[in-house]
């Protein structure tokens, strides 16, 4: 990523951080509280029409490495 890529990308994340207040706080409490093996992640996406995806991870040992790095950025 160049530089100019990290500003636009900065300013896109400041941009919606404002227009979604409770993420940056919610975003907050999982890193402070941070993860472990057998914690569960889910998602889920809504769309106006009614699609719905949901998915979930039950973490594992191994996928802790790359949850903490996530934890960093």
């Amino acid at each position: 990523m160049n530089l100019q890529d990290m500003f636009r990308f900065k300013k896109a994340k400041n941009t919606f951080f404002s227009n979604h207040p409770k993420v940056p706080a919610f975003l907050g409490s999982v890193k402070e509280k941070g993860f472990c093996e057998g914690q569960e992640i889910a998602v889920a996406v809504r769309y106006p029409d009614g699609t719905e995806y949901k998915t979930g991870i039950r973490v594992r040992p191994e996928d802790l490495e790359l949850l903490n790095m996530l934890k960093e950025v």
